[in-house]
């Protein structure tokens, strides 16, 4: 049995009498009648308390949540008793996933028979698996005398992915015609292929060598060639979980930005009907996909990508790839995020890469970061910032050279700030 602040108060004020009978005896008695009248009340209100089959509680959730996107969780409270019950609500959340619960229980009624709704949100900013914790309750008695708290076995666990929502957006606005708005330039994926399907009226961004010289001297203007699209072309994408993808730029790990850019990348190689492959590798090979086509291999790629973590290992690159070599022998666009800073400690990184040509088109996919870059073009005021500028542009420097080196072995390289990769990628891609 808990007593309640109003319980309490009340004892307090059965001192007075107690305190009063030191001038005359007679005020034990009312003391001892306050006292008796207390700790029945409290024990009928105790006995008045609804039982916890009373009252049950439900958790709506989902199972997947997104990465950055606020997600709703929904607490139903339902009252089967015949009277109105008051009571508090202390919700147990998954630890490391940002809240706006509030500190204070929910407190609320629930009417006879009735139900209640509390709602809050969660917005993870961590992909990985968490773990909801009990959900407890706080009854208090009709009389106000005493309080018991139940407890609901609701914990359960929810996967953090990482989201779709660039995905979800690409295909908004390319319906709408509007990728521009989302930084992807339009493209002209006819003439792709190499099967001739038709001619049409020259345009002024079409390459010369598509002029079909015959139609325009028939017509007498200028007449292209155009090609059926290739597809079912294929796409590995490679993910280096080493060391070098530990560092955090602008508060988000560059992990994390790679996972989303290679979704993004992967769906729209699906609706290009490209067959799409993952390996994720840093000491050894932790995950290899085999490249295959749809949308389900996209949702094969969150599973498999929802709990990986960099890790200090030192990345084996050749070993990576001469696992891949050895599981697939076809050609493929193969698109490696990694990050190099200097031709010196980049050398074996860069020498892999380019062994993987020419059996494959090799891409490697760096992310610039946002604040080496700022710190390189500050204006100097201090001795510091002449530090921080002089450091900057010689990392900058060195991580150019080391492109530059990858670039004339054949490699195709992207390098763009973080906040941009997705729609770079895809913009090399397409």
């Amino acid at each position: 049995m808990v007593f309640s602040r109003l319980w309490l108060i009340l004892f307090l004020v059965g001192s007075v009498p107690i305190l009063l009978s030191g001038w005359a005896l007679f005020w034990y008695l009312p003391a001892l009648l306050w006292y008796l009248s207390l700790i029945c009340l409290a024990i009928a209100d105790w006995f008045l308390l609804p039982k916890k089959e009373a009252l049950r509680i439900e958790r709506e959730v989902e199972e997947k949540l997104g990465l950055g996107v606020e997600n709703a969780v929904t607490l139903r409270v339902k009252n089967s008793s015949s009277r109105k019950i008051a009571l508090q609500l202390r919700e147990t959340p998954p630890e490391g996933i940002k809240t706006d619960l509030a500190e204070t229980p929910f407190t609320f009624n629930v009417e006879a028979k009735g139900r209640h709704i509390a709602v809050y949100h969660l917005t993870p900013n961590r992909r990985g698996a968490y773990a909801f914790g009990d959900v407890f309750l706080r009854v208090y008695g009709m009389l106000g005398m005493v309080q018991r708290t139940l407890r609901y076995p609701l914990a359960r666990h929810v996967k953090v992915y990482p989201s779709l929502h660039e995905s979800a957006k690409f295909s908004l606005m390319a319906r709408k015609g509007r990728l521009q708005q989302i930084g992807i330039r339009a493209a002209r994926v006819h003439g792709a292929g190499r099967e001739f399907e038709s001619l049409r009226d020259y345009m002024p961004d079409d390459e010369m060598r598509r002029i079909d010289w015959k139609a325009t001297a028939r017509r007498g203007k200028l007449v292209a060639r155009q090609y059926e699209v290739e597809r079912s072309q294929t796409v590995i994408i490679a993910i280096d979980v080493g060391r070098t993808m530990l560092a955090d730029i602008d508060g988000v790990q560059k992990l994390d930005y790679a996972i989303q850019a290679a979704l993004m990348l992967a769906y729209v190689a699906t609706l290009s009907e490209d067959q799409v492959g993952l390996l994720v590798f840093a000491e050894g090979v932790e995950t290899y996909l085999p490249p295959r086509k749809g949308r389900a291999q996209v949702y094969a790629m969150m599973e498999a990508l929802y709990d990986a973590r960099a890790s200090l290992a030192e990345t084996d690159y050749r070993t990576a790839f001469s696992y891949l070599k050895a599981r697939w022998k076809k050609r493929a666009l193969v698109v490696c995020f990694a990050d190099l800073w200097d031709p010196d400690s980049s050398r074996t990184t860069v020498n892999e890469l380019a062994l993987l040509q020419p059996r494959h088109l090799v891409a490697a996919v760096t992310l610039l970061d946002s604040m080496i870059v700022a710190a390189a073009e500050q204006s100097i005021t201090t001795a510091d910032s002449a530090y921080q500028k002089g450091v900057a542009t010689q990392a900058l420097e060195e991580r150019t050279r080391a492109l530059a080196v990858l670039s004339q072995r054949g490699v195709l390289v992207v390098d763009t700030p973080a906040d941009k990769l997705s729609a770079e990628l895809v913009n090399q891609y397409l």
